[in-house]
């Protein structure tokens, strides 16, 4: 389980952001803990979204995996039903968002975000289309 509270205007604020940008925004509401804070459907694909603020800007995927691990893991035990993919999606102090791809055993950055698409080359990351696979 994470620590404190859920980014409750963040989560407002992505959920905003994923109509803005075409999705469908599936809602959940229960008393239980639930490892994703809503869903999407881009055109049949359907992503569990969980939503993380960060009080710093490095969005290096490699960093993420360190300060968002928690949330990786959470996600991560809901992984092994197909069709249905798992994203955080991380909102800085700039208020800019950034997107992650978490499969089981690596995790990608989503849209192609070109910063750190460079640092994440340097290090020996692998990129395909979009993405870039960390493992």
């Amino acid at each position: 389980m994470t620590r404190g509270h859920r980014p409750v205007a963040a989560i407002a604020e992505a959920k905003r952001n994923a109509a803005a940008r075409g999705y469908l925004v599936m809602s959940v509401e229960t008393d239980r803990h639930l490892p994703f804070d809503f869903a999407i459907d881009d055109r049949g694909e359907i992503s569990r979204v969980r939503v993380r603020r960060l009080k710093y800007a490095d969005y290096d995927p490699l960093r993420i995996q360190e300060s968002c691990r928690h949330e990786i893991e959470e996600l991560r035990r809901l992984c092994g039903v197909e069709k249905i993919h798992h994203e955080l999606w991380v909102r800085g102090p700039e208020r800019e968002w950034h997107r992650y791809l978490i499969l089981p055993d690596s995790v990608e950055v989503l849209n192609g975000d070109i910063r750190n698409a460079d640092r994440a080359l340097d290090r020996g990351c692998k990129m395909f289309k979009d993405r870039i696979i960390i493992q």
